[in-house]
């Protein structure tokens, strides 16, 4: 295992404190040791799909942070990567790999919603300081693509095809930052969705998947325990509500092991690249949304 920074103290720091075998002053060096098979990228948003393809040109899978990039064309340029080097490129939405989304899943496809009406979700957290890279424009700041990207992937997930129209409002910073979202999506099938997401209300995370018959309620979708308080899941009937049981898992391990399945068994990832076009094409459609409704041109 090796970990790598820009500066090489803090990497040897790094890896000191956490039983890292090496580090690495940059991160070509890590990409050119031939013993690292897998990269993680944590980077900044707009940096993800560059280092990505270079990873994959090294002949490294990869697991990426979401978003995998901020354009359709870099995701198509990571796949193409992918092809040629014959190396995966996996997303990081690691709350898609846990028994709760799972479960939730489950039950709104087979029918003990009743026919599905509508998705709605919440996710935020507030940043109070101003060198904070996720209201950096710069770097692909604003919270449509640091937590509005939950609730978007899992109603698209719900739904299981893309929406056919968006619409979004947002309250932008002064550089064109948005820190509270709000958006809207239309499926073909006729599912519903709106979420919103922010920077300036306090820690929420929330999910709801209405049928005609009950509703379910997911508690802690996307930071559960230990990051945050347990999962829960709620089958609402009217006034009547039933708890499900949901196991607390460790949803970072296992994403980790459906990257390893999808190495060495040539099992299909979880979250594959058509599910990250798809997402960062409805992203990109919404972000654009809310800038024609604000009036912004702002990048």
């Amino acid at each position: 295992m090796a970990v790598a920074s820009r500066d090489p103290d803090r990497a040897a720091s790094f890896a000191a404190e956490h039983g890292i075998a090496r580090s690495f002053g940059s991160y070509d060096a890590l990409l050119a040791w031939p013993e690292v098979d897998v990269v993680y990228i944590s980077l900044p948003n707009h940096l993800h799909a560059g280092w990505t393809i270079r990873a994959l040109e090294s002949g490294k899978h990869v697991l990426c942070e979401k978003p995998l990039a901020l354009t359709v064309k870099d995701v198509d340029a990571i796949r193409a990567a992918s092809d040629r080097s014959g190396r995966i490129a996996v997303e990081a939405f690691m709350y898609l790999h846990h028994p709760q989304i799972l479960r939730a899943l489950e039950l709104a496809r087979d029918g003990a919603l009743g026919p599905l009406e509508l998705v709605n979700g919440t996710f935020s957290f507030l940043i109070g300081h101003p060198g904070d890279p996720r209201i950096d424009p710069a770097m692909g700041g604003g919270s449509l693509w640091d937590v509005g990207c939950y609730p978007v992937s899992l109603a698209r997930r719900v739904a299981g095809e893309e929406p056919v129209q968006v619409a979004a409002f947002a309250r932008f910073d002064e550089r064109g930052v948005d820190r509270t979202f709000i958006g809207q999506l239309h499926f073909p099938g006729g599912l519903l969705a709106q979420f919103d997401s922010g920077f300036a209300a306090p820690d929420r995370e929330r999910i709801e998947i209405v049928g005609r018959d009950a509703t379910l309620v997911l508690g802690s979708p996307f930071l559960p325990a230990p990051d945050g308080p347990p999962p829960t899941l709620t089958l609402w009937h009217g006034r009547e509500a039933t708890t499900i049981d949901v196991a607390s898992v460790d949803h970072y391990h296992a994403e980790v092991e459906d990257l390893t399945a999808a190495i060495l068994d040539g099992t299909p990832p979880r979250i594959d690249l058509d599910f990250s076009r798809g997402n960062i094409a409805t992203l990109v459609k919404l972000d654009r949304a809310a800038r024609a409704s604000h009036g912004s041109t702002a990048a």
